[in-house]
Protein backbone atom coordinates (compact mmCIF):
# COMPACT_ATOMS: atom_id res chain seq x y z
CA UNK A 1 0.00 0.00 0.00
CA UNK A 2 1.42 3.53 -0.82
CA UNK A 3 2.69 5.77 1.65
CA UNK A 4 0.18 8.80 1.51
CA UNK A 5 2.00 11.54 0.36
CA UNK A 6 0.57 13.88 3.09
CA UNK A 7 3.01 11.63 5.83
CA UNK A 8 6.11 12.05 3.85
CA UNK A 9 8.95 14.81 4.22
CA UNK A 10 10.16 16.09 1.10
CA UNK A 11 13.19 18.14 1.20
CA UNK A 12 12.63 20.94 -1.35
CA UNK A 13 16.22 22.50 -1.46
CA UNK A 14 17.00 18.90 -3.51
CA UNK A 15 16.54 18.23 -6.78
CA UNK A 16 16.99 14.51 -8.13
CA UNK A 17 17.94 13.66 -11.51
CA UNK A 18 17.34 10.13 -11.96
CA UNK A 19 18.88 8.35 -14.82
CA UNK A 20 18.09 4.66 -15.57
CA UNK A 21 20.79 2.46 -17.30
CA UNK A 22 20.36 -0.29 -19.35
CA UNK A 23 23.13 -1.74 -21.67
CA UNK A 24 24.65 1.80 -22.45
CA UNK A 25 28.01 2.00 -22.03
CA UNK A 26 28.80 4.02 -24.65
CA UNK A 27 27.41 7.07 -23.87
CA UNK A 28 26.15 7.02 -19.62
CA UNK A 29 29.86 8.97 -19.39
CA UNK A 30 28.53 11.58 -21.18
CA UNK A 31 25.57 11.97 -19.55
CA UNK A 32 26.96 11.88 -16.24
CA UNK A 33 29.31 14.31 -17.22
CA UNK A 34 26.53 16.91 -18.16
CA UNK A 35 24.68 15.88 -14.66
CA UNK A 36 27.10 16.46 -12.43
CA UNK A 37 28.35 19.70 -14.34
CA UNK A 38 24.45 21.41 -13.47
CA UNK A 39 24.86 24.25 -11.61
CA UNK A 40 23.08 24.55 -8.23
CA UNK A 41 21.56 27.89 -7.75
CA UNK A 42 22.58 28.56 -3.88
CA UNK A 43 21.15 26.44 -1.12
CA UNK A 44 20.19 23.98 -3.50
CA UNK A 45 21.66 20.53 -3.69
CA UNK A 46 21.18 18.31 -6.92
CA UNK A 47 21.78 14.82 -6.62
CA UNK A 48 22.71 12.24 -9.68
CA UNK A 49 21.27 8.56 -9.05
CA UNK A 50 21.74 6.12 -11.17
CA UNK A 51 19.94 2.76 -11.36
CA UNK A 52 21.22 -0.02 -13.56
CA UNK A 53 18.49 -2.58 -15.16
CA UNK A 54 20.25 -5.73 -15.71
CA UNK A 55 23.10 -4.42 -17.76
CA UNK A 56 25.20 -6.56 -19.49
CA UNK A 57 28.03 -4.10 -20.72
CA UNK A 58 30.58 -2.21 -18.91
CA UNK A 59 27.87 0.64 -17.95
CA UNK A 60 27.29 -0.24 -14.89
CA UNK A 61 31.09 0.12 -13.64
CA UNK A 62 31.02 3.54 -15.29
CA UNK A 63 28.21 4.72 -13.18
CA UNK A 64 29.87 3.40 -10.16
CA UNK A 65 33.17 4.93 -10.60
CA UNK A 66 31.48 8.27 -10.96
CA UNK A 67 29.54 7.46 -7.40
CA UNK A 68 33.29 7.20 -6.13
CA UNK A 69 34.56 10.38 -7.28
CA UNK A 70 31.39 12.77 -6.83
CA UNK A 71 29.79 12.81 -3.43
CA UNK A 72 26.62 14.17 -4.63
CA UNK A 73 26.30 10.65 -7.13
CA UNK A 74 24.91 7.39 -6.27
CA UNK A 75 24.70 3.82 -7.89
CA UNK A 76 21.69 1.67 -7.44
CA UNK A 77 21.24 -1.94 -8.94
CA UNK A 78 17.53 -3.65 -9.62
CA UNK A 79 17.49 -7.23 -8.53
CA UNK A 80 16.18 -8.17 -12.54
CA UNK A 81 15.39 -6.01 -15.43
CA UNK A 82 11.93 -4.18 -15.09
CA UNK A 83 11.93 -1.19 -17.76
CA UNK A 84 12.87 2.23 -16.78
CA UNK A 85 9.24 3.15 -15.25
CA UNK A 86 10.62 0.55 -12.05
CA UNK A 87 14.22 1.81 -12.20
CA UNK A 88 12.72 5.49 -11.86
CA UNK A 89 10.67 4.42 -8.80
CA UNK A 90 13.83 2.76 -7.59
CA UNK A 91 15.77 5.80 -7.14
CA UNK A 92 13.18 7.87 -6.51
CA UNK A 93 12.61 5.95 -3.45
CA UNK A 94 15.94 5.55 -2.38
CA UNK A 95 15.95 10.03 -2.10
CA UNK A 96 13.65 12.49 -0.17
CA UNK A 97 14.43 15.15 -2.58
CA UNK A 98 11.47 17.40 -2.93
CA UNK A 99 11.73 17.63 -7.09
CA UNK A 100 12.73 15.39 -9.15
CA UNK A 101 13.43 15.21 -13.05
CA UNK A 102 13.99 12.36 -15.12
CA UNK A 103 17.34 11.87 -17.69
CA UNK A 104 17.83 9.27 -20.17
CA UNK A 105 20.93 8.00 -20.24
CA UNK A 106 21.98 9.15 -23.99
CA UNK A 107 20.78 12.27 -23.70
CA UNK A 108 23.12 15.75 -22.56
CA UNK A 109 22.09 18.55 -20.59
CA UNK A 110 23.33 22.18 -20.77
CA UNK A 111 24.83 23.57 -17.19
CA UNK A 112 22.35 25.73 -16.68
CA UNK A 113 19.07 24.02 -17.68
CA UNK A 114 17.47 22.71 -14.13
CA UNK A 115 18.49 26.15 -11.99
CA UNK A 116 16.97 27.47 -15.16
CA UNK A 117 13.40 25.63 -14.57
CA UNK A 118 13.84 25.54 -10.76
CA UNK A 119 13.35 29.31 -11.18
CA UNK A 120 10.47 29.08 -13.27
CA UNK A 121 8.91 26.16 -10.71
CA UNK A 122 9.71 28.79 -7.63
CA UNK A 123 8.59 31.98 -9.31
CA UNK A 124 5.25 30.94 -10.79
CA UNK A 125 4.64 28.28 -7.74
CA UNK A 126 4.21 25.37 -10.33
CA UNK A 127 4.34 22.34 -10.08
CA UNK A 128 5.62 20.88 -12.98
CA UNK A 129 8.24 22.89 -15.39
CA UNK A 130 9.05 21.68 -18.99
CA UNK A 131 10.70 22.48 -22.08
CA UNK A 132 11.11 22.07 -25.46
CA UNK A 133 13.48 19.92 -25.72
CA UNK A 134 16.13 20.18 -28.32
CA UNK A 135 16.69 17.29 -30.83
CA UNK A 136 20.05 15.73 -32.04
CA UNK A 137 21.23 12.39 -33.50
CA UNK A 138 23.94 10.04 -32.39
CA UNK A 139 25.68 11.11 -35.64
CA UNK A 140 26.00 14.27 -34.13
CA UNK A 141 24.49 14.44 -30.59
CA UNK A 142 25.06 18.07 -29.89
CA UNK A 143 24.04 19.46 -33.37
CA UNK A 144 20.55 20.53 -32.40
CA UNK A 145 18.19 19.29 -36.18
CA UNK A 146 15.01 21.04 -34.55
CA UNK A 147 12.86 21.44 -31.20
CA UNK A 148 10.83 18.78 -30.07
CA UNK A 149 7.49 20.91 -31.22
CA UNK A 150 8.69 22.73 -33.79
CA UNK A 151 5.89 24.91 -33.90
CA UNK A 152 5.28 25.62 -30.48
CA UNK A 153 4.62 29.35 -29.78
CA UNK A 154 7.95 31.47 -28.12
CA UNK A 155 7.44 32.33 -24.49
CA UNK A 156 5.94 30.31 -21.62
CA UNK A 157 2.82 28.44 -21.92
CA UNK A 158 0.25 26.77 -19.76
CA UNK A 159 0.46 23.00 -20.00
CA UNK A 160 -2.92 21.66 -19.93
CA UNK A 161 -3.78 18.75 -19.33
CA UNK A 162 -5.84 19.15 -22.80
CA UNK A 163 -2.84 20.35 -24.62
CA UNK A 164 -0.78 17.69 -23.23
CA UNK A 165 -2.82 14.68 -24.26
CA UNK A 166 -4.14 15.92 -27.96
CA UNK A 167 -0.19 16.70 -28.63
CA UNK A 168 0.57 13.38 -27.29
CA UNK A 169 -0.23 11.36 -30.37
CA UNK A 170 -0.34 11.20 -33.97
CA UNK A 171 1.85 14.44 -34.44
CA UNK A 172 2.12 16.02 -37.34
CA UNK A 173 6.05 15.89 -37.12
CA UNK A 174 7.18 12.18 -36.15
CA UNK A 175 8.74 12.14 -32.46
CA UNK A 176 7.34 15.62 -31.56
CA UNK A 177 4.91 13.99 -28.98
CA UNK A 178 4.97 16.20 -25.96
CA UNK A 179 5.03 12.76 -23.82
CA UNK A 180 8.58 12.79 -24.81
CA UNK A 181 9.04 15.96 -22.27
CA UNK A 182 11.78 15.54 -19.38
CA UNK A 183 10.25 18.31 -16.93
CA UNK A 184 11.28 19.11 -13.44
CA UNK A 185 8.13 17.78 -11.31
CA UNK A 186 7.35 18.92 -7.49
CA UNK A 187 7.20 15.59 -5.74
CA UNK A 188 4.00 16.74 -3.59
CA UNK A 189 2.08 16.53 -6.90
CA UNK A 190 2.34 13.45 -6.93
CA UNK A 191 -0.50 11.50 -4.93
CA UNK A 192 0.66 7.99 -5.12
CA UNK A 193 3.40 8.33 -2.43
CA UNK A 194 7.27 7.62 -3.32
CA UNK A 195 6.75 5.38 -6.21
CA UNK A 196 5.69 8.35 -9.21
CA UNK A 197 5.44 5.84 -11.99
CA UNK A 198 3.12 3.45 -13.33
CA UNK A 199 6.18 0.27 -12.75
CA UNK A 200 4.66 -2.15 -15.28
CA UNK A 201 4.68 0.21 -18.18
CA UNK A 202 7.96 0.09 -20.35
CA UNK A 203 6.08 1.56 -23.23
CA UNK A 204 4.21 5.28 -22.47
CA UNK A 205 5.60 5.36 -18.76
CA UNK A 206 6.08 8.96 -18.96
CA UNK A 207 2.95 10.01 -20.89
CA UNK A 208 0.96 8.16 -18.44
CA UNK A 209 2.53 10.08 -15.07
CA UNK A 210 2.38 13.62 -16.85
CA UNK A 211 -1.23 13.13 -18.07
CA UNK A 212 -2.60 11.65 -14.42
CA UNK A 213 0.13 14.92 -12.71
CA UNK A 214 -2.04 17.71 -14.99
CA UNK A 215 -5.41 15.70 -14.44
CA UNK A 216 -5.11 15.90 -10.84
CA UNK A 217 -4.96 19.56 -11.01
CA UNK A 218 -0.65 19.79 -11.33
CA UNK A 219 0.21 23.42 -12.36
CA UNK A 220 2.38 23.33 -15.19
CA UNK A 221 3.98 25.39 -17.73
CA UNK A 222 5.60 24.41 -21.44
CA UNK A 223 9.05 27.32 -21.79
CA UNK A 224 11.16 27.49 -24.22
CA UNK A 225 14.56 25.05 -24.75
CA UNK A 226 16.92 24.97 -21.68
CA UNK A 227 19.27 23.02 -22.80
CA UNK A 228 17.81 19.38 -23.23
CA UNK A 229 19.47 17.62 -26.02
CA UNK A 230 17.13 14.98 -26.79
CA UNK A 231 19.46 12.56 -28.99
CA UNK A 232 17.18 10.10 -30.75
CA UNK A 233 19.07 6.49 -32.05
CA UNK A 234 18.23 3.20 -33.39
CA UNK A 235 17.60 0.33 -30.33
CA UNK A 236 15.44 2.46 -28.23
CA UNK A 237 12.43 0.75 -26.27
CA UNK A 238 10.23 2.14 -28.99
CA UNK A 239 12.24 0.46 -31.85
CA UNK A 240 10.92 -2.58 -29.91
CA UNK A 241 7.66 -1.83 -29.23
CA UNK A 242 4.64 -4.73 -30.01
CA UNK A 243 0.62 -5.25 -29.46
CA UNK A 244 0.85 -5.42 -26.13
CA UNK A 245 2.31 -2.33 -25.69
CA UNK A 246 -0.41 -0.69 -27.37
CA UNK A 247 -2.87 -2.88 -25.80
CA UNK A 248 -1.33 -1.16 -22.11
CA UNK A 249 -1.67 2.39 -23.79
CA UNK A 250 -5.53 1.85 -24.99
CA UNK A 251 -6.55 0.60 -21.66
CA UNK A 252 -4.85 3.73 -19.88
CA UNK A 253 -6.79 5.49 -22.06
CA UNK A 254 -9.73 3.69 -21.30
CA UNK A 255 -9.03 4.25 -17.52
CA UNK A 256 -8.50 8.24 -18.01
CA UNK A 257 -11.92 7.90 -19.46
CA UNK A 258 -13.78 7.00 -16.63
CA UNK A 259 -12.07 9.69 -14.25
CA UNK A 260 -14.84 11.93 -12.32
CA UNK A 261 -14.17 15.94 -12.96
CA UNK A 262 -12.91 15.86 -16.61
CA UNK A 263 -13.76 18.92 -18.35
CA UNK A 264 -15.40 18.74 -22.06
CA UNK A 265 -12.12 18.87 -23.78
CA UNK A 266 -10.23 17.17 -21.44
CA UNK A 267 -12.58 14.11 -22.04
CA UNK A 268 -12.33 14.74 -25.86
CA UNK A 269 -8.41 14.38 -25.49
CA UNK A 270 -8.44 11.44 -24.14
CA UNK A 271 -10.65 10.04 -26.05
CA UNK A 272 -8.63 10.90 -29.43
CA UNK A 273 -5.90 8.85 -27.48
CA UNK A 274 -7.61 6.25 -26.83
CA UNK A 275 -8.56 5.89 -30.91
CA UNK A 276 -5.43 6.04 -31.63
CA UNK A 277 -3.89 3.46 -28.80
CA UNK A 278 -6.77 1.07 -30.05
CA UNK A 279 -5.86 1.42 -33.82
CA UNK A 280 -2.00 0.80 -33.09
CA UNK A 281 -3.08 -1.63 -31.04
CA UNK A 282 -4.91 -3.05 -33.76
CA UNK A 283 -2.42 -2.87 -36.56
CA UNK A 284 0.41 -4.25 -34.64
CA UNK A 285 -1.81 -7.38 -33.70
CA UNK A 286 -2.56 -8.23 -37.15
CA UNK A 287 1.53 -7.49 -38.32
CA UNK A 288 2.62 -10.12 -35.78
CA UNK A 289 -0.30 -12.44 -36.73
CA UNK A 290 1.02 -12.70 -40.16
CA UNK A 291 4.80 -12.60 -39.07
CA UNK A 292 3.92 -15.50 -36.97
CA UNK A 293 1.41 -16.82 -39.43
CA UNK A 294 -1.34 -16.84 -36.98
CA UNK A 295 -4.68 -16.36 -38.88
CA UNK A 296 -6.16 -16.09 -35.49
CA UNK A 297 -4.17 -12.98 -34.62
CA UNK A 298 -6.10 -11.20 -37.38
CA UNK A 299 -9.23 -12.14 -36.29
CA UNK A 300 -8.11 -10.66 -32.77
CA UNK A 301 -7.14 -7.50 -34.76
CA UNK A 302 -10.70 -7.01 -35.92
CA UNK A 303 -12.47 -7.21 -32.43
CA UNK A 304 -10.41 -4.67 -30.80
CA UNK A 305 -12.60 -1.58 -31.48
CA UNK A 306 -15.00 -0.32 -34.18
CA UNK A 307 -12.59 2.35 -35.52
CA UNK A 308 -9.64 -0.14 -35.27
CA UNK A 309 -10.85 -2.70 -37.04
CA UNK A 310 -11.67 -0.22 -40.26
CA UNK A 311 -7.93 0.93 -39.42
CA UNK A 312 -6.42 -2.42 -39.55
CA UNK A 313 -7.07 -2.66 -43.28
CA UNK A 314 -4.68 0.19 -44.50
CA UNK A 315 -2.19 -0.47 -42.21
CA UNK A 316 -1.69 -4.53 -43.61
CA UNK A 317 -1.37 -2.50 -47.36
CA UNK A 318 1.33 -0.95 -45.80
CA UNK A 319 2.66 -3.66 -43.75
CA UNK A 320 3.19 -5.38 -46.98
CA UNK A 321 4.55 -2.75 -48.76
CA UNK A 322 7.70 -3.24 -46.47
CA UNK A 323 6.73 -2.98 -42.82
CA UNK A 324 6.60 -6.40 -41.99
CA UNK A 325 10.39 -6.41 -42.10
CA UNK A 326 10.18 -4.17 -38.59
CA UNK A 327 11.70 -0.90 -40.44
CA UNK A 328 8.06 0.19 -39.95
CA UNK A 329 6.08 1.99 -36.97
CA UNK A 330 8.88 3.01 -34.90
CA UNK A 331 8.36 5.94 -32.80
CA UNK A 332 11.93 6.57 -31.39
CA UNK A 333 12.49 6.61 -27.69
CA UNK A 334 9.91 5.58 -24.97
CA UNK A 335 7.13 8.61 -24.47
Amino acid sequence: MPVEPALMTYDETKVAIIIPLYNDEANIARALESAVAQKAPEGMRFDVIVVDDGSRDSGPEIAEDYARRFDNVTFLRMDRNGGPAAARNRALKATDAGWFTPFDSDDIMLPERIANLLDKARQGNLDIVADNLLISSTKAPETVIRHLWPGKPDGDMSLTTELFVSRSYAAETERSELGFLKPLIRRRAVKTGPEPYQSDLRFGEDFELYARLLADGAKAVLTDPQGYLFVVRDGSASHRQGADDHRKLAMMGRAFLKRDGLAPAEREAFAGFTRYCEQEWAAWTAIEAIRAKRPAGLVRALTISGPASWHVAGNLMKAFGGKLSGKGRQAGKSA
